[in-house]
């Protein structure tokens, strides 16, 4: 999960995640607290599929409305045109 994991990803860039085919917006890329180690990246959906808000142990990565917002490892990130 290093840096190498992410580097296909731009925040900015659209994006889906795998499995289930959840779209949205690359919002964060790096890392998180050290109970998650490794490089993450933080998924701003357009519908409310995700898991949180942006928010891991009280720290804002990124901001989203409850339940459009996700950390994912990179390897379930595919960016493109959607």
């Amino acid at each position: 999960y290093g840096l190498d994991s992410v580097a296909h990803c731009q925040v900015g860039q659209r994006c889906q995640v795998e499995p289930g085919q959840r779209r949205g917006e690359i919002a964060f890329i790096g890392k998180l607290s050290q109970e998650k180690p490794g490089h993450w990246v933080g998924v701003r959906f357009d519908e409310p599929v995700g898991q949180n808000n942006g928010v891991d142990n009280g720290v804002v990565f990124f901001e989203a409305m409850d339940r459009y917002g996700a950390f994912v490892r990179g390897k379930k990130v595919v960016t493109g045109d959607f």
